[in-house]
């Protein structure tokens, strides 16, 4: 009798932890992102498209899971994580050492780098010229942990990476760090910038669950992922979004 009760109790503890149940009984996957990073995940034609969404929604057609999309801010996604009122973010998301104390991460799935732009023709900003300068970055991001480590730069953080952009083409801020393929997807609108410098970036994206909440999730999507990968659907996106140029 104590093992049966001891099955039902993982089993019901299975459907608990990897996501809500949907009005119609499917079980629903609470997917946090912030839709102003181009080509992961941005609004078009009133819609969140872009690679990490259709990533997202291939794996949890795979395992049976409805997928929502939740669209916020950055800075907010662990918060909301850590709330209950996501299940999962998928957002770009660096797996740092600081963020693994309070999520659990999948398996990298992208490396990029970091880019470091400059309004054109601003010759005065140069990699060996930072100090004193004003480093605009969205707030939250391992670019603004990146912006933090220039000895005598002023960093100055923005919730919106598009107001970041205004201010360096008003002459507010010196100098932009973003990942390559986002700056790439944000020159074809404003020519007005152009990259100065460009490194490694020292971590990987992956997606984050709650910090000890989900093993069994985590296990599902990095299986998934390797499906993905030897199936050919992953490089498939990689290709649709441009990634295989970053």
């Amino acid at each position: 009798m104590k093992k049966i009760f001891f099955i039902l109790t993982l089993a019901m503890f299975g459907i608990i932890s990897c996501g809500k149940k949907a009005d119609n009984g499917e079980k629903k996957l609470r997917v946090g992102l912030n839709a102003v990073f181009a080509p992961f995940e941005y609004i078009e034609n009133g819609q969140v498209t872009g690679f990490d969404v259709e990533m997202i929604n291939e794996i949890g057609k795979n395992l049976g899971y409805k997928v929502e999309i939740i669209d916020q801010s950055f800075d907010g996604l662990i918060p909301a994580l850590k709330a209950g009122k996501i299940d999962i973010i998928v957002s770009g998301m660096s797996s740092t050492e600081e963020r693994k104390k309070s999520v659990d991460f999948t398996d990298d799935y992208f490396v990029s780098k970091e880019t470091y732009l400059r309004k054109k023709g601003n010759n005065a900003v140069t990699p060996t010229t930072l100090s004193g300068k004003k480093i605009g970055v969205q707030l939250g991001t391992i670019q603004e942990m990146e912006a933090r480590t220039i000895k005598g730069a002023t960093v100055v953080p923005n919730e919106n990476t598009v107001n970041t952009i205004l201010d360096l083409k008003a002459g507010k801020i010196d100098a932009i760090i973003l990942e390559k393929a986002v700056a790439t997807e944000y020159m074809k609108k404003n020519p007005e910038m152009e990259i100065f410098d460009e490194k490694p970036a020292p971590i990987g994206m992956a997606m984050a669950v709650d910090k000890g909440k989900n093993p069994e999730l985590i296990k599902q999507i990095n299986a998934e992922l390797k499906k993905m990968r030897e199936n050919g659907k992953y490089n498939e996106l990689i290709k649709k979004y441009g990634l295989d140029k970053n």
